[in-house]
C-alpha cells in the first residue's frame, strides 16, 4: 500500500494551515468537524492612505522607484526632523504599504526616517512578483534609501519582516549597513516547510516548492554578516516559531546581536507592543 502525498506549493499562510488542519482531520479520523467561526472568515485591517495620513512627529512623501527591468514601485517616505537613522523596511508576502498603520505608528516613536513600498505586482506597484524580480525591487529600494540617508546624515538599517528578513538578511550581506532587524524570521524554506507539519503526517504531506523559494536560507545569511543584528519574534508565533529566531541568533557572527521574546505576540501584530518600540529605540538610536 503506498501513501497518499499532498503536494502543496507556497500558499498564504492561513490557507495552508486550514489545509494541514484538514489534513490531520482525514487522517486520524473518520469524522471531525472543523469549526470555522465569523472571525475566521475576515482578514480585516485598518489601512492609512496619503489622504489620510496624519501621525505626528512625521511628514510624508510619496515617490516612484523605477527598477532596473522596467517596474515601477509605489513608495512612501516618511520623515521627521529629529531622525538620526534612516530605515528601509521590507514585508512579508501579504504586506501592503496601506496596511502598515501599527507599524508607522510603532516607528512614531523613534527618531527616524521610514521607507516603505510594496513589491511588483502589488499595490500600486507594477508587474508580477517572483522571486528574483522581488530581490531586485529590494536592491532598487535599498538604493534609493542610500540617497535619503546621505542627504539627511543619518545611519542606515533595514527592517525585514518574515519573508522580507530573507530580504533584509540579503542585503545585509550585500551591502554596508549599520545594523539590520530580522523580525518573526525564517531559517530556512526547506525546514520551515517541514516543521509545519506534525510529526504524524510527515509521511503523507510533501511541500513542491520551486528551487528559487526552496534555496533561500537566512542561517547562511547570518554567518556572513556581522553587522549589528536585532531579531524580534513574539512567543506566541505559530507561523514562523520562536525557536527559528533563537537558531538565528545562536548562528549570528555578528559581535552585537540580541533577541527579543516578545511576550503574547504573533506573527503580524508585534509592532502592538511597547517592547516592539522599545527594542527599536535602543538598536536605532545611539
Amino acid at each position: 500500500m503506498t501513501h497518499p502525498l499532498i503536494n502543496l506549493t507556497l500558499l498564504p499562510m492561513k490557507k495552508l494551515l486550514l489545509l494541514l488542519s484538514a489534513g490531520a482531520a482525514l487522517i486520524l479520523s473518520a469524522c471531525t468537524t472543523i469549526e470555522i467561526t465569523e472571525r475566521d472568515a475576515f482578514d480585516a485591517h485598518r489601512t492609512i492612505t496619503p489622504a489620510t495620513f496624519h501621525v505626528p512627529p512625521f511628514e510624508f512623501r510619496q515617490a516612484e522607484l523605477q527598477t532596473e527591468d522596467g517596474e515601477t514601485l509605489d513608495a512612501w517616505y516618511i520623515t521627521q526632523e529629529n531622525a538620526v537613522a534612516t530605515v528601509a523596511y521590507f514585508g512579508g508576502n501579504g504586506h501592503l504599504m496601506v496596511k502598515s498603520r501599527a507599524l508607522i505608528h510603532a516607528y512614531s516613536t523613534v527618531p527616524v526616517n521610514l521607507l516603505l513600498f510594496d513589491y511588483r505586482g502589488y499595490g500600486l506597484s507594477t508587474g508580477d512578483p517572483s522571486v528574483m524580480g522581488v530581490q531586485q525591487d529590494t536592491r532598487t529600494a535599498f538604493r534609493f534609501a542610500e540617497q535619503l540617508a546621505e542627504e539627511s546624515g543619518t545611519r542606515l538599517f533595514v527592517h525585514g519582516h518574515s519573508m522580507g528578513s530573507f530580504l533584509a538578511a540579503m542585503i545585509a550581506d550585500e551591502n554596508r549597513v549599520d545594523g539590520y532587524i530580522l523580525e518573526s524570521p525564517v531559517t530556512e524554506v526547506r525546514t520551515w516547510t517541514r516543521r509545519l507539519v506534525p510529526w504524524i503526517l510527515r509521511p503523507f504531506i510533501r511541500f513542491d516548492i520551486e528551487e528559487p523559494i526552496r534555496n533561500q536560507s537566512n542561517l547562511d545569511r547570518v554567518r556572513s554578516v556581522d553587522a549589528p543584528l536585532l531579531i524580534l519574534a513574539g512567543t506566541a508565533d505559530e507561523v514562523t516559531p520562536i525557536r527559528m529566531a533563537e537558531e538565528l541568533l545562536e548562528a549570528s557572527v555578528s559581535p552585537s546581536r540580541e533577541l527579543i521574546r516578545i511576550s503574547g505576540g504573533g506573527h503580524n501584530n508585534l509592532p502592538e507592543y511597547s517592547s516592539y518600540r522599545i527594542a527599536l529605540n535602543n538598536f536605532l538610536v545611539p
